[in-house]
């Protein structure tokens, strides 16, 4: 959830201060091509959130594979958002960070396991 609210947040930021580039100190934020790569991406990104919640919460088999092929996509966009100029090196490295605790986490957590590979009623 605090990922959803994080990209959610970002996005915002995003076109507030594309419209307003003074505010942080700026004369222009970027291509608009570019820009519209990381809002499109970001909000592509929020709706997967959703379903891997749906998916986790109704203790869907589909929910491991979902949240590494998330983490993973998340990454990748990471990494080319930091590509285009959109996201700092430091801030690529910090935020992809849950995105591999949670794989590993999906990985090996036996509770995961347990929770999510049981049969639904």
């Amino acid at each position: 959830m605090l990922l959803l609210i994080h990209g959610i947040g970002l996005t915002i930021a995003t076109l507030v201060i594309d419209a307003n580039p003074a505010l942080v100190g700026m004369t222009d934020l970027g291509p608009d091509s570019h820009i519209v790569f990381y809002v499109v991406t970001n909000c592509l990104l929020a709706v997967y959130i959703l379903v891997l919640l749906w998916l986790i919460c109704t203790k869907r088999r589909a929910a491991i594979l979902q949240n590494h092929l998330y983490c993973a996509i998340s990454i990748g966009c990471l990494v080319a958002w930091n590509v285009l100029g959109m996201k700092s090196s430091i801030g690529t490295v910090i935020d992809s960070l849950p995105s591999v605790v949670g794989i590993v986490y999906f990985a090996k957590s036996a509770r995961v396991k347990r929770t999510l590979t049981r049969p639904v009623r």
